[in-house]
């Protein structure tokens, strides 16, 4: 009789979740931040602000879609969008990584606002509300612009501009893979935020230990690369390497495109010394990879500097695989 009554209750909760995400608020927001988005970023942190910020959203999960990039050598984020169960009903919750010269936290904020006629989602803290932070999101068909607001960590009692992203939308079809590999989006909870933050006055893990993240195994791939620069090009010790992953070829025959900007998915800034690192967390895919070695550290990669010359040095990654690569620096640009 207890098995049966179980049994009972768990499918009556399963149902209800079901019929809750028939109308799940702001699932929209999943469709519209897929594919690559680019553009500068102003920030009152201690990382500053950006030229460019590029990010390539694809589903990770059957309810999830992130994005993870290097804006620096110093300066990470990785961007999670997903499902959740917060106190019975269904939620989509935003969690950010941020690192700057390796001290991270790691943020959450549910979706509690919604226009979908005028494009505009906002997240907020999931303890405090937007009384401690908040992030805005506003959609047209070619641009985002997202802006956070925070206490700065305490330090003011009105949350205030910390970051804001004028972005335009770049390659819109990176996520076709993952959508078709996880029937994406679909509106099951990938985890239960109920208690994920009970005792605590803010939604924020100072460490990574502490974090209540369930990541999914085996789908995100990695990418060994072999560094190499040829030995009479004339390489200065103190400048420093850029090793770019794109969706598409950046050339039409030998020809830059213009448009090539569209196409960066993931890219890393390096000491000019390394000749080997390991890129996790790269969504499954094909990528063309390119490399530069900028003496002048300017990271514009005029003529002077240095780069690959292989235009077609293509990667194919399933989902899970570990690879290696090489990449050789061998050309000057003109």
């Amino acid at each position: 009789m207890k098995t049966f009554l179980s049994i009972q209750i768990y499918l009556f909760l399963a149902l209800s979740l079901m019929g809750q995400s028939e109308n799940l608020s702001g699932i929209s927001f999943m469709h519209k931040i897929q594919g690559v988005w680019y553009g500068p970023v102003y920030s009152s942190s201690s990382a500053g602000s950006f030229d460019a910020w590029y990010m390539d959203f694809r589903p990770i999960g059957p309810s999830e879609i992130a994005q993870f990039s290097m804006l620096d050598s110093n300066t990470i984020n990785n961007m999670f969008f997903f499902v959740c169960e917060f106190n019975g009903e269904l939620r989509i919750a935003m969690r950010t990584e941020g690192c700057f010269q390796n001290q991270c936290c790691v943020t959450y904020e549910l979706l509690d606002s919604v226009n979908e006629e005028a494009g505009y989602y906002r997240f907020s803290d999931v303890v405090a509300g937007d009384s401690r932070a908040y992030t805005e999101f506003v959609f047209t068909d070619s641009t985002m612009m997202m802006q956070v607001y925070t206490t700065k960590f305490g330090g003011i009692t009105v949350p205030a501009l910390h970051t804001r992203l004028n972005a335009v939308r770049g390659d819109a079809e990176t996520a076709g893979n993952g959508i078709d590999y996880w029937q994406f989006p679909q509106q099951s909870p990938k985890m239960d935020l109920s208690k994920a933050f009970d005792g605590k006055e803010e939604s924020i893990f100072y460490s990574y230990s502490e974090d209540v993240y369930e990541p999914f195994e085996g789908y995100l791939s990695s990418v060994t690369i072999n560094i190499e620069l040829d030995a009479d090009l004339s390489i200065k010790k103190s400048g420093e390497l850029f090793i770019l992953l794109c969706t598409q070829s950046m050339y039409d025959g030998l020809k830059l495109k213009k448009n090539y900007h569209d196409y960066y998915s993931r890219y890393l800034f390096l000491p000019e010394a390394t000749r080997k690192y390991t890129l996790k967390n790269v969504h499954p895919g094909t990528y063309y990879l390119y490399s530069f070695s900028d003496p002048n550290g300017d990271r514009i990669h005029l003529s002077g500097d240095l780069m690959s010359s292989d235009p077609e040095n293509i990667i194919v990654l399933k989902p899970g695989e570990t690879i290696d690569i090489n990449t050789r620096i061998d050309m000057v640009i003109p």
